[in-house]
Formats: C-alpha cells, structure tokens, sequence
C-alpha cells in the first residue's frame, strides 16, 4: 500500500491485509482484477489503533485477551461493556472528519452509503466471523457515517465476537472498516462453487431473494436456491418460494457472469469461493464480497419450530374450545403488540414482527401452546434481547433454542430508539401502581355491569355488546395488566443476576427464592384466608361441625336453608359472591365456576375442618419473619459497614433492597392484575352462556354449552342477525368430536416440529404405558427452599383434594390459583410444569412449602403413597420407597 499514513484508501488499493483487514482485502483484489464490485474506500487498522489509544482502552484490551480464557461470562461482558462504551463515546480525529467529510460530498458517488466491518482474520480460509460484526446500510448523513465507524468498531469486542473468539484461540484487535456505494439491486444472493452439501459434484448454488440480500446472509428467509453446472452454466431451480417471480433472461446471464466469476477465483486460489454478489436492474453483475467457502450451506427444509405448554399450561390445562382459543390467539399477540408500543419501540421493528406476532401461540392436540421460536424471534428483535429471552424462559419456566438473527438497524435508528424506550419505561414504571388500579378499575366496572343475576334479562344483542366489551378490554385494554407481567419477570431476573455479582460464585437460586417468601398483602392468598376463617367457624359449632364431618356435600347443600345454620349459610354465600370466582381452571370458560357448583368447595371445608395444620396467616407470618432475617443478612454480605448500607443507591445493600422491593411489588401487582384477570373471564363464561340460552330458544343450537364451540366472530355474527344458523349443528357436532378426541392423547410438554406442522396422534391403538426406569433422583428447579420428607399424594385435579392429608407432599401436573386453598395443607410440593413466578411457585413461597417446579413426569414416576423428598434447595425429589 503506498503512503500507509493516509487515513482513507480507495479499495484499488487496499492490497495489504493487516492493514485493512480480509474483507477489504479481497474487495481490493476483485478489483484489482477487473471484477465489477461496489466503489469505496477503507478506514486502515493504524486509525482504529490510535482511536483505541485516545479511548484509553488498549491496556484493557490487552488485559482481556490475557485472561480471555478463564473470565466468567458476566466478567466478559462487563468488560466488553466497558470497552465499547468508551470507543463509541470517544470523538474521531478531527482529520478522519475532514477526510469522510471529503468522501461523504463526493458520495463516492451514490446517494446512499454502507459501512462494512473489515476485521484481520475475517473472510478467512480457517475463521468466517459469520453474522459476528456489524455493517450498516442506508447511510445518508455525515453524523450518521461518523456513528456507524464508532459502531463497527464497537462490533469487534461485542460479547458475542469475544465468545467466538475463545472458542476458536484467537485475539481479534486490528480492523479496518469499509465504505461503500450502497447498490439497489433488482436481485442478491450468495454463490458457492462447490456444492456444500456434497451432494453435486459437478455444480455450483446459488441462493438468492429480491432486493438486498442482508435477509439471505443473515438467516431471517428461507432464500430460492439455484443449482448451477460447473461445465455448462445450466441453471435448474432446486427450491423457489411461492409467490416469487421467474428470472428474467437479463438476470440469468448475469448470474451466469457471476458464476464464472467464482470459477476463475476458485481456479487462482485452488479452493472452493462463497460469492455474495447483485444484479442491478439493467442486468449488470456485481461481487460484493468473495471469500474462500468454509462453512456449509443450510438445508433447504425451513427451520423447525419449537413448541412449549410451559406456563401457559397452568393457565389453559385442557383442550380448548373454538371459543376460547378464538380469544386468546389474537389476545396474546396484542399483549406483545401493545406493550412494545408503550414501551417505545418503533413501528418498523413492531411491523417486523407481525408473523412472529400473530403465531405467539398454536393450537398441538386441541391445546394450547407458546410457539417458542416466535416468541424469542420477538425478544430477540428488541433492543437487549438476550437478557429478555434469559428472564422469559426464567419466568415461565421454559429451554432456550438456538437465537435467532435480530433486526438490522441503522446506527441512528438504535440509538433513537434507545432513547425513546428508555423515557418511555420511566414514565410507564412511574406510575404502576395507577395503571394497576385502573385496570382493576376497568375490569370492576365491566363486572358490575354483567352481573350473571342481571344477565338473564338481556337480549341477544345486548349480550353480544358486552361480548364485544370483553374483547375491547382484552385485545385494547390489557397493557395496565402487561406492565405488571414484565415487572416481575424483568426484576425477578434482575435480582438474581445482582445476587450472583454481589455473592460470588454458587448456587444462590434458594436464596433468591426465600427473599420472595411470605409477602404480605399477596391477592391470591386473600381467599384462602377468608376460606380458612368459615372454616374455623365450622370447628367451633358443634352441631355444624357434625354435619360436614359425617354428610355428603349434596347433604349439606341441602341443609343450608336451615335456620339453625343460617349464619354459616350467609358467611359462605357472601364468600361465594366474593370470591366465587376463583377456581382451578377459571380460563378455560368451560368449568363451572363455585357459584354455579359450590360442592368441591363444600368438600375442600371439610378436609380443612378435620386438619389441625396452623392457619394461613401464621404460615406467612412465620416466613415473613424468615425473609427479613435473609434479607437482613445479604444486605449486610453485600455492604459490611451498617452505617455505608443505610445510603442510598451508593452502597451494593442498599442497591439490592431497593431491586428486591421492586421485585417484590411487582410479583403483588401481578398478582392483583392475576386476580382480576379470573373475574373478567368468569363473567365472560356467564355471558357466553346466556347467549348459548337465546341461541337454543330460537333453534339456533341444540344446547347452551354449544357456544363455546363457536368462535367469538361466529356468535358475534349470529347474535347481530348477520349470519343464520345454516349449517351451524355440522359445524359443532365437528369441533365437538375433535375436542373429545384430544382428551384421549396428549402431546408432550415440548414439541419440535417443521412449520405448519401439527402434532399427530399415535392413533389406532391407546399410547402404550411405557415402564419408566426409578432413578433415585428426579430434577427440577428449587421454587421455594427447605427440605420435606413425607408421603406423595399424586392429585391431578383439585377437585379431588379433599383426598390430601395434613403433612403429605403433593405431586401435580400443574397447578393454577384455584389450587391455593391447598397448598397450606400439604408438607412439601412437586410439579411437573412452571417456572419461578408460577402461581404455584408463588404461593409456595407465601407459606414456606419446599417446592420444585418443572419435574419432566413427576406424576408418572411418582406413586400415590411414595416415600418421597423435596429439597427445594437443591431442586431435587429423592425417591425413596413405595
């Protein structure tokens, strides 16, 4: 290179690697040769080392790649941190300016620029750093050419390139960045003059897709492939996307050019070329890059999809309905939609998101399912997505899968969208606790004005209004709700991360979990109180005592008119009105709530009248004193001096107090959302089911139940007179049978199957009950700590708790709030499904229950009447005799 002072060169020549790095390298041999490429120029590595040297960040540097090998992941990145925050905030010598500004007016010339990363060692034969460092498109502005060198620069000491870089021994430092014309091309794609997959000896693929081909490099699309032969230049497709256009002859023979490109590079360099290349609209063929190939093509199949019931299970535990799911589908892609917004973020990127949006959730056997790579394709496309993806699978208890690519932005768009989302997130978190109330607002209000007593007088289409109130809420109104949701998630995240730096290495999951244990004022445990507290009464009346130890429930109903009971009998209606609500499986609309059948509750009295277990309140109280004993001693762990931890936000134990206060009153502000939440749906039920009774007056249904197996549209249109019932006995008795069906097999808990998939039934013949090996230890996640030894009662349904006795150790599929008024009875807790801000985990804390959560097959490999242990410390059962 001649003059290697200069602080610009043109990529005619940039010929030598260590100064400008692989990619501009091999750009300045395309056209060197003559190979039509983008014009440009390269920033040379000398300007990036002494931009490193006025940041101050060179001793660091050399500090990291010295102890590289043996830095924990959070030291990594707290370094890598460090490292880009002071290069970006470092301003680029004022003669680079002066020379881009020269550049930039010049336009090189085009009326948009590209800044590419030209890394020592990238584009290499032995090391890609596919997808690792940042490029940027669409630059139109000078501020916004200066921000994009910055970035790239950044790009080289991002988490993830430091993590590829230990894999494979290497210390990338020296860099070179590239600008460029941004083309517009009619088509782009990616040419490999070997067949990667082995499959053809004698041809060359091609992928491609129109416009730019960023979505091709990165991953997002499944492209159209090309097959290309090697000795003629045939072109036969081997894989077109629907709704794609042919290529036009122009195009074909440019691609042919292309391909003759990587022929004779392949021929000068003796291996295999990967060509990124263009095709302009007027035919002509342009290389963007060429490199030798040395990774594989992807497979042509599209990616698998990954499904999961965890969590959502704990919420929607049976078949759904066409009804129900008709409500949630679109309701869970506005609750992702509309907290986004609140949140700040952009439009565009929300648009990008539409697909994975509208497929949050899927249907697999009739039930309900999170499709986990759309949800992460989400999280991982806002802004530090990897934490959100971390605490997601945290809150719901679910595995990660492999990341998706994020969404590429321009280097000012990230940064105003920075900026937006954070003021947007103070001023939502300023007032939580308003938009919490208004939402329980919101939600009373709709209650009081669908009474299920005041139901009965209203006709079709005023039933179908306060349907489509119910909807306006879920679909419009839910963001309130939503805020409090990611609170807890987000905080619970937090907290545990700021236990780890605080305490050092180990295993601190039991003590992030007793610092949550016996919150008072928690919602969900209101009802037990009050239920404990009829109870109570039941044991100081002899006579009513009598009764529910010695008559069936169908009995005690039918002596609740007796005046000699009439105070039990208003005590337990005003519960009933209070809190009849709530019940095990109160979403899924198709269960009777306790104000319809009040029986299971009546049985659930009895089992609490024969028990001698302490009361609720003493249960949260004894671990409400444990909580702020532990508190008391991390706080003084984390800042010895008492004096230094009483300051505020200065001191690491004041820090954490006021994250565990926010974790805590998030996880009580979720809970009251959770609450009201019941209340909606249950008066939806109500609602449905009156409209279910106009529809069978005038013979539109056999049955009222037969509403739930109309989607929301359909009852809707009926109600209003839009559509007439033609049709509509075939159309149930279908979903009917499909329902009962699925009742006969379930999928499991995790599925991975191609897109559009469905699950499939075994068919034919029952599953075959397979003979699991006892292995000594079962593994799940500690949800609450202690240790607990005792007898296993397996109960799948809460109805039949009454079978628990004081001081077993339940074992359940999965629980929900109505399992609440259980779970002070028993001893110790085991569940199949859920993560941490599980209800069940939740309310195991609120009593101090040794608990584990998301045992694969507790319920299988664990038998009614096993000796069993739960160290909820370790998140470990022991299995020890039948």
């Amino acid at each position: 290179m001649k003059d290697s002072h200069r602080l610009l060169f043109d990529l005619l020549d940039a010929d030598d690697v260590l100064a400008v790095g692989s990619k501009a390298f091999n750009l300045g041999r395309l056209a060197r040769l003559g190979i039509a490429t983008p014009g440009g120029a390269v920033i040379p590595d000398h300007v990036f080392q002494q931009h490193l040297a006025r940041a101050g960040v060179l001793t660091t540097i050399d500090q990291m790649f010295g102890r590289l090998d043996c830095l924990k992941i959070h030291e990594l990145e707290s370094v890598s941190v460090d490292i880009r925050g002071r290069i970006a905030g470092t301003e680029l010598a004022p003669e680079l300016v002066g020379a881009l500004a020269d550049a930039h007016a010049a336009r090189l010339p085009s009326p948009f620029l590209v800044v590419r990363s030209s890394a020592v060692g990238e584009d290499s034969v032995e090391h890609s750093f596919a997808g690792q460092l940042d490029s940027f498109l669409r630059i139109s502005s000078l501020a916004a050419l200066e921000a994009a060198i910055r970035s790239t620069w950044c790009s080289l000491f991002s988490l993830r390139v430091l993590l590829y870089a230990r894999h494979h021994g290497l210390r990338p430092a020296r860099m070179g960045v590239i600008v460029q014309r941004q083309v517009d091309p009619l088509v782009s794609g990616v040419l490999f003059t070997r067949d990667p997959t082995g499959r053809q000896a004698q041809a060359m693929l091609a992928e491609y897709c129109e416009g730019l081909g960023e979505d091709i490099v990165a991953g997002r699309i499944t492209p159209n492939r090309l097959r290309i032969g090697r000795l003629d230049l045939e072109l036969a497709y081997e894989y077109r996307s629907e709704g794609t256009r042919a290529l036009d002859e122009d195009t074909q023979q440019a691609i042919k050019r292309i391909a003759r490109i990587g022929l004779r590079l392949e021929q000068q360099d003796g291996v295999p070329q990967d060509l990124e290349w263009c095709v302009t609209g007027h035919g002509q063929a342009i290389v963007v890059q060429a490199r030798p190939a040395v990774s594989r093509m992807r497979p042509v199949e599209a990616p698998k999809v990954h499904w999961t019931n965890a969590n959502i299970a704990e919420n929607f535990p049976d078949p759904v309905s066409a009804f129900l799911y008709s409500i949630v589908k679109p309701g869970y892609a506005a609750y992702f939609r509309n907290l986004g917004l609140a949140f700040g973020v952009s439009r565009a990127r929300i648009d990008a998101m539409a697909p994975q949006l509208e497929g949050i959730v899927g249907l697999q056997g009739e039930r309900l399912y999170y499709n986990l790579t759309n949800i992460h394709a989400v999280l991982w496309m806002m802004p530090v997505g990897h934490r959100l993806v971390e605490y997601f699978n945290l809150f719901v208890g679910a595995s990660a899968i492999p990341s998706p690519p994020m969404m590429a932005m321009g280097a000012f768009s990230r940064v105003g969208e920075a900026v937006r989302i954070a003021v947007s997130i103070f001023w939502q978190y300023l007032f939580i606790g308003k938009r919490v109330r208004r939402f329980e607002d919101r939600v009373d209000a709709f209650a009081r004005s669908t009474r299920p007593a005041d139901l009965a007088g209203k006709n079709a289409e005023a039933l179908a209004a306060d349907l489509r109130g119910f909807l306006r809420i879920r679909l419009e109104q839910w963001t309130d709700a939503a805020l409090a949701d990611t609170a807890a998630m987000v905080c619970y995240g937090l907290l545990k991360a700021q236990l780890a730096r605080g305490l050092g290495s180990g295993d601190h999951a039991h003590l992030h979990n007793d610092l949550l244990k016996g919150l008072p004022g928690l919602a969900s445990a209101q009802p037990v109180v009050e239920l404990w507290a009829i109870a109570r009464g039941i044991a100081d009346d002899p006579a009513l005592n009598a009764v529910f130890s010695n008559e069936t429930p169908d009995d005690i109903l039918g002596r609740l008119g007796e005046g000699q009971f009439g105070d039990f009998a208003r005590a337990f209606a005003d519960y009933l009105e209070t809190w009849g609500f709530r019940s095990s499986g109160e979403l899924m609309l198709t269960r009777p709530t306790p104000q319809e059948d009040p029986r299971p509750l009546l049985r659930l009295l009895q089992a609490y009248v024969r028990t001698e277990a302490r009361s609720p309140q003493e249960l949260s109280l004894i671990q409400q004193r444990e909580r702020e004993a532990v508190t008391a001693r991390v706080a003084a762990e984390l800042t010895p001096m008492a004096a230094w931890r009483r300051v505020p936000l200065v001191s690491r134990g004041s820090r954490f107090r006021m994250l565990l206060a926010a974790t805590q009153g998030a996880i009580k502000l979720r809970e009251r959302a959770r609450m009201k939440q019941a209340l909606l749906y249950t008066r939806l039920r109500h609602i449905a089911l009156n409209l279910g009774d106009r529809f069978v007056e005038c013979g539109s249904i056999p049955a009222r139940d037969d509403i739930f197996l109309l989607t929301t549209h359909e009852v809707q249109e009926l109600a209003t007179g839009q559509a007439t019932s033609a049709g509509l006995s075939a159309l149930i008795e279908s979903r009917r049978i499909a329902l009962e069906s699925a009742t006969q097999e379930a999928p499991g808990d995790h599925l991975v199957l191609g897109p559009g998939q469905p699950w499939a039934a075994a068919g034919g013949t029952p599953p075959r009950k397979q003979t699991a090996v006892r292995e000594p230890e079962l593994n799940g996640s500690g949800a609450c700590g202690g240790v607990a030894e005792g007898v296993a009662a397996v109960i799948l349904d809460v109805a039949h708790a009454d079978r628990l006795k004081a001081g077993q150790i339940l074992v359940t599929r999965q629980t929900d709030p109505g399992w609440a008024t259980v779970f002070f009875l028993v001893r110790g807790l085991v569940i199949e499904r859920g993560g941490m801000l599980s209800h069940g985990a939740i309310i195991a804390r609120e009593y101090g229950i040794p608990a584990v959560v998301g045992v694969p097959d507790a319920t299988r490999l664990i038998g009614d009447g096993d000796q069993i242990r739960v160290d909820g410390d370790r998140g470990v059962v022991e299995l020890r005799t039948r």
